[in-house]
């Protein structure tokens, strides 16, 4: 029995070697039919390209997303007949940079991601911050960044630069004389707005501040409309919005007839509950007198709510952007609020203005560039992430299989002479 079982052994070394002979050749005469597959691109795509004739199926296991460069590489591999496949546990991430439209400039960075995920966002320095995403994505305001942005998801790296700037012009307040434009047009001078102001004391008696008589985007990033001071400007306002030019009303302007052609819903009746409530240094956003917004416009996107409903709505007129607010008298917040109250309520009035405002963008560097959707690129180039039925069908690479015949033919060569050791045959 010990001298049938090393034969055994003998023909299955003499078979493994004729097979890895056979596979040899095979490899060098010809590589049509063969069904390829290898875990990652990094090396294999530079064999698989020297082949004589290309594979029928090539299928990649990937950790992490391939690089332009091998994306590109893959797609030439399946316009040259071969059919590309792919799978592997990737997050699909993307990325994109935006300059802020404020006199103190930053960056406005947007990432979509998987709800959950952890998004860690870094520049050329290092790491600045690491978010959770909410409702597929996730964004952050920086106010400098050193060279490109890049958002990290598991194995998925999606990578931008900002490649804009910005420029702004004038930002127009019209209202009656009263704290709160007083205190508008302060906030936004503060955050570095150039200011113009129309400010009516009484019927028939205005005061001016830079105010022409032409209200067009070459002069005015933005309008603010806070009451029923504006309503001699509103046919200049809503061709100045069409043109291109933001326009933020609160809710006095917005209650105007002649205003009806910019909101994004209707008025309501006003509730003031949260005044009663109110201790010094206690008044905040939420507890303003509110005008909730309803029955918003189909084109109209909710931006803010608050108990009372609807706090502030936008929607697009022509080529600008109009922003309704439901808030009376801010001016409130920043003289009534706590420590921080006068910064809380100038960054909230420069934000609202800048989420509107007429900025037109100028290349900084056409050089720039970026990987800001990678896996959406790698779908492009060779499609969509590959069934798990399909992948049985995928044989192992011929590298594979040299390694297991191998390793076949070394323990049937080991056992055989062992056993004859043993049995004192030399």
């Amino acid at each position: 029995m010990r001298v049938r079982f090393e034969q055994v052994l003998r023909g299955i070394v003499i078979a493994a070697l004729a097979l890895m002979l056979w596979q040899s050749l095979s490899r060098e005469g010809s590589s049509g039919g063969q069904r390829l597959s290898a875990r990652g691109v990094s090396g294999a795509l530079a064999k698989w390209s020297a082949l004589a004739r290309a594979p029928s199926g090539i299928h990649v296991r990937l950790d992490s997303v391939p690089s332009p460069l091998d994306r590109a590489w893959l797609g030439a591999l399946a316009g040259a007949g071969s059919s590309v496949t792919w799978s592997g546990d990737l997050a699909p991430v993307m990325i994109d940079a935006q300059p802020v439209a404020s006199p103190a400039g930053g960056t406005k960075v947007l990432v979509a991601a998987p709800t959950g995920s952890s998004v860690a966002v870094s520049d050329d320095i290092g790491v600045i911050d690491t978010v959770r995403a909410q409702n597929a994505g996730a964004a952050l305001l920086l106010s400098s960044i050193a060279g490109n942005l890049t958002a990290r998801v598991g194995g998925s790296v999606a990578s931008t630069a900002s490649r804009d700037s910005v420029v702004l012009h004038k930002v127009l307040v019209i209202g009656d004389a009263g704290w709160e434009a007083k205190f508008v047009a302060a906030a936004l001078e503060e955050e570095g707005w150039k200011v113009d102001a129309f400010i009516r004391v009484a019927p028939g008696v205005d005061v001016t501040q830079g105010l022409t008589a032409a209200i067009d985007t070459s002069r005015y990033s933005a309008v603010v409309a806070l009451d029923g001071a504006s309503s001699p400007y509103a046919n200049r306002l809503i061709e100045f919005a069409r043109a291109g030019g933001g326009v933020v009303f609160a809710a006095q302007a917005a209650s105007l007839d002649a205003m009806a052609p910019l909101r994004a819903g209707e008025i309501s009746r006003a509730t003031s509950e949260g005044l009663t409530k109110q201790t010094p240094e206690s008044v905040s956003l939420a507890t303003l007198s509110l005008t909730p917004i309803r029955s918003l416009t189909r084109d109209a996107v909710p931006l803010e709510k608050q108990a009372g409903g609807v706090a502030i709505a936008a929607r697009r007129i022509g080529a600008g952007r109009v922003l309704q607010l439901g808030y009376h008298d801010t001016w409130r917040w920043r003289l009534g609020g706590g420590e921080g109250a006068v910064r809380d309520h100038r960054e909230w009035w420069t934000r609202l203005v800048g989420s509107v405002a007429y900025a037109p963008a100028i290349p900084r560097d056409a050089r720039a560039s970026g990987d800001e959707a990678p896996m959406a690129a790698l779908v492009a180039a060779i499609g969509p992430k590959a069934p798990a039925g399909t992948l049985v069908t995928l044989s192992k690479s011929p590298s594979d299989w040299m390694a297991l015949l191998f390793v076949l033919l070394a323990l049937g060569l080991i056992v055989e002479v062992a056993s004859r050791r043993l049995r004192g045959v030399t």
